[in-house]
């Protein structure tokens, strides 16, 4: 028999999906194939959030290359079992005094001095809209606060969000009281690794 996982985040990368969540014991997995690559487009679709899923022959394989991606682990195949009631969803909640320190994104030496790249945590005042930046076009951002702190301008790539808007204009924006969303480390990119909003469920 496998291990039972909850799904708290489905997210887009390059590559494919970055698919992650919760065992039972509160343990983190992110779901990677061989030699860390992510989750195929394909099959990502199989895994919505809070999704209850039965994956084999599970093996943990943290990065080399990132010492902050400790979560990957590779499997055999995965079987779809249900969705987690939303009254426990709570119990999944991790509880930091800050989400990787305050600001949107870490430093090379900050993230790689980490030994967990995933966070799945109640916010409140959460706002997701477009940002304009110029050359590079439209991009999905998100603001929320946490414990206290504003956190502001962080990258959404949630697959669920990004599908609901493509189908609004650029000065759309939707705010929710409270949430409970996933933010994640990404890779190293121009020496720093910036924080994801990686999957967002409503209450």
């Amino acid at each position: 028999m496998g291990r039972q996982i909850v799904i708290l985040a489905n997210s887009r990368k390059l590559s494919g999906r970055c698919v992650a969540g919760k065992d039972a014991e509160g343990n983190w997995i992110r779901l990677t194939k061989g030699g860390h690559l992510a989750v195929p487009k394909s099959e990502a679709v199989n895994y919505p959030l809070t999704g209850v899923v039965e994956v084999e022959d599970l093996t943990n394989t943290p990065s080399r290359e990132y010492n902050f991606h400790t979560e990957n682990s590779v499997y055999s195949r995965t079987r779809y079992i249900g969705n987690l009631r939303r009254d426990l969803i709570e119990g999944y909640l991790d509880e930091p005094e800050d989400i990787f320190g305050t600001g949107r994104c870490l430093t090379e030496e900050e993230a790689q001095d980490l030994d967990y790249s995933l966070l799945f945590v109640e916010v409140q005042n959460l706002c997701l809209y477009y940002r304009d930046y110029g050359q590079y076009g439209y991009k999905l951002r998100g603001d929320f606060e946490y414990n206290g702190e504003t956190y502001t301008d962080i990258s959404v790539t949630d697959s669920y969000i990004e599908e609901r808007f493509k189908n609004f204009g650029h000065q759309y924006e939707v705010n929710y009281d409270e949430a409970y969303i996933t933010v994640s480390l990404g890779e190293i990119f121009k020496g720093g690794s910036y924080k994801l909003i990686s999957g967002v469920i409503i209450p």
